[in-house]
């Protein structure tokens, strides 16, 4: 590859980042093409591999916060909330009851199929 090539992937990767940062509401709004060519000339200093790494990390970020949002609304469309655990509120007991009755449930399934693997061994010596 030329040096104008790379030069360019380059630019496109920059681009690429600064249409995908994850930014404030309150940023976003005071936003204007001045801060965004001096963020452009900051990131023209970086490795390719820095400016990929930062768009990996801004990809991540926006797709948890849309995970943590289908999340929410799911629950919040939800009729049955309480059978969700909020990990939010430490004060969720509906949500603990629930984890506990899992963990119980889980507990008597192996103590069972422990049984079963025992009886079957004892039924082939």
């Amino acid at each position: 590859m030329s040096h104008s090539e790379l030069k360019e992937i380059k630019k496109q990767l920059i681009d690429l980042y600064l249409c995908v940062k994850v930014r404030k509401n309150e940023d976003i709004e005071k936003l204007t093409s001045d801060i965004v060519d001096s963020e452009r000339e900051n990131l023209k200093n970086l490795t390719l591999t820095d400016i990929i790494n930062y768009i990996q990390n801004s990809i991540d970020c926006l797709v948890d916060l849309k995970a943590n949002e289908k999340y929410k609304e799911k629950l919040e469309n939800d009729e049955s909330k309480d059978k969700y655990i909020n990990y939010e509120d430490p004060k969720d007991t509906n949500g603990l009851k629930l984890y506990e009755s899992m963990l119980i449930k889980a507990e008597g399934d192996l103590r069972n199929h422990i049984r079963v693997i025992l009886t079957f061994i004892i039924f082939i010596i």
